[in-house]
């Protein structure tokens, strides 16, 4: 069925639960560019690149109606498909065979220019007086050229960003830590976004079997107010690694809603290394909402993440690699791995989740950034096991301090836990709220930050669901800390 240029639709569009606009666009067909001729797995890429190449320049809608299957070959050194701000491909199946290059199949990018920012004034959060950023929307990309830290074990240094939303000069949020401090160097580009909503939705990719090379799904960069919904990703068996299904940079407000991945390019078995179905870096007010994704990794890799929110969701792992602030995971099922943070400020909140087989929260040793935050966890279970029965892992690395100032204190976060049910196997007898592994030696130096360590509200069962009773101990080592420590159990 071929769906012709030039009929308008209207579209009413709910983005975050909060905002409704109404769109009318002009459409165009991928079968009117080729698709209904083509005779190739490659031909029919071709006809979706060329269709929303078109409908992006001329301001039009691609419709995919009378399309529910395609096969595509991607050709030598592809280009990603290039989105409009509204894309449906209402239910549409693809299988993609890649033996090209490792490339997102399709993508929404706005370059950054370079602009001159001082510290002091990304602090101060008002920008009305540089003339690139006094008027309109903008985001503004942050690099502190100078290493935050360094990753021991990887042999890399590892650099912080941080994104601002400006509107009209003025700052409407701030950055994870300060920039006005002697060890930072600023190095500013920004963007100018349409804050009206943009969609992505309604796609199952099929990674074929065949495919010697990665397809991701989606990069975002640049981006402001984008929701990614009811979108299906599958991964066949592979040796290969380095994935990143949803590739999202220097982006705002993004929305991930009834996505599910299963699998991921991470190896398979006992054999697994890095790759994620979310690969994310310096991001704003980022949500999820019944994610289910499982990998053999763990399907979160993120760094430089401000204020994220989980809700209802199914993984196999969360994590903030390296630099992040506030955390609020709520009625989330965490399974097999852990959630896990390094550089981490202000709050983590778990919600009514549910723990099984996994690390509640774990501070990685691997960038030495042990900064302060808080955790809560309110109306939690924990399925504890005989290898996972501690609620926070602090990982410690050594004695050094981090040569960066920002990083030279080694700060445990503060731990308040209200109404944790948890169910243990017979044989476990303890509940550890802290459980430090790794350089013994550290323990003998004063921790910095934690001061209050609170239980109120407990209750325990073993496995067929019979009350019992665990003791609940501070650390399954001493520790000593620099202020004093209040902890209570209720």
């Amino acid at each position: 069925m071929c769906y012709k240029k030039n009929i308008w639709l209207t579209v009413v569009l709910c983005l975050l639960g909060s905002l409704q606009i109404s769109v009318v666009m002009a459409q165009i067909s991928p079968l009117d560019y080729g698709l209904r001729e083509a005779d190739s797995g490659v031909a029919r890429y071709w006809a979706l690149y060329n269709a929303h190449a078109d409908a992006l320049a001329r301001h039009q809608q691609v419709s995919y109606e009378g399309i529910d299957t395609l096969e595509l070959e991607l050709p030598p050194n592809f280009k990603s498909i290039p989105l409009g701000p509204y894309t449906d491909f209402g239910g549409l199946v693809i299988k993609v065979t890649n033996n090209s290059v490792d490339r997102s199949l399709f993508s929404m990018y706005s370059a950054p220019a370079k602009v001159a920012v001082d510290n002091a004034t990304v602090d101060g959060g008002d920008f009305r007086g540089i003339p690139e950023l006094a008027d309109g929307d903008k985001l503004l990309i942050l690099k502190d050229q100078h290493p935050w830290t360094y990753r021991i074990g990887h042999g890399h240094n590892v650099f912080r960003y941080d994104l601002i939303w400006i509107h009209n000069g003025i700052g409407q949020n701030k950055p994870i830590a300060p920039w006005n401090t002697d060890s930072t160097l600023l190095n500013a580009t920004y963007v100018s976004v349409d804050t009206s909503p943009k969609v992505f939705r309604g796609l199952t990719m099929h990674r074929s079997e065949q495919s010697t090379f990665k397809t991701y799904c989606l990069y975002l960069s640049g981006q402001y107010n984008v929701l990614v919904e009811d979108v299906r990703v599958t991964t066949p068996r592979s040796r290969m690694i380095a994935d990143g299904v949803f590739s999202v940079s220097h982006c705002a407000r993004i929305a991930f809603r009834d996505v599910r991945v299963d699998g991921t390019y991470s190896g398979y078995g006992r054999w697994r290394d890095y790759g994620y179905a979310f690969s994310m870096t310096n991001l704003w007010n980022t949500t999820f909402e019944r994610v289910e994704a499982d990998g053999n990794w763990g399907v979160f890799g993120t760094n430089n993440m401000s204020q994220t929110t989980l809700v209802d969701c199914d993984l196999n792992r969360f994590d903030i690699h390296c630099y992040g602030r506030d955390a609020l995971l709520k009625r989330c099922l965490l399974r097999q791995r852990q959630t896990q943070f390094s550089s981490m400020y202000g709050k983590v909140v778990f919600d009514s989740c549910r723990f099984v087989d996994c690390i509640p929260v774990r501070i990685r040793s691997s960038y030495n950034a042990y900064t302060p935050f808080d955790i809560e966890m309110v109306d939690c279970t924990f399925e504890l096991t005989s290898r996972y029965h501690s609620l926070v892992n602090v990982m410690l690395l050594g004695t050094d301090r981090n040569p960066r100032p920002e990083l030279s204190a080694k700060c445990w976060p503060n731990l308040k836990v209200v109404n944790l049910h948890v169910v243990a196997p017979s044989g476990v007898s303890t509940l550890n709220l802290y459980h430090p592994t790794g350089t013994m030696s550290e323990l003998d130096i004063p921790v910095e930050y934690i001061s209050q360590v609170s239980v109120k509200g407990t209750s325990f069962v073993r496995s067929n669901g019979k009350p019992t009773s665990l003791n609940v101990r501070l650390s399954s080592r001493k520790f000593q800390t620099s202020k004093s420590l209040s902890f209570e159990v209720e």
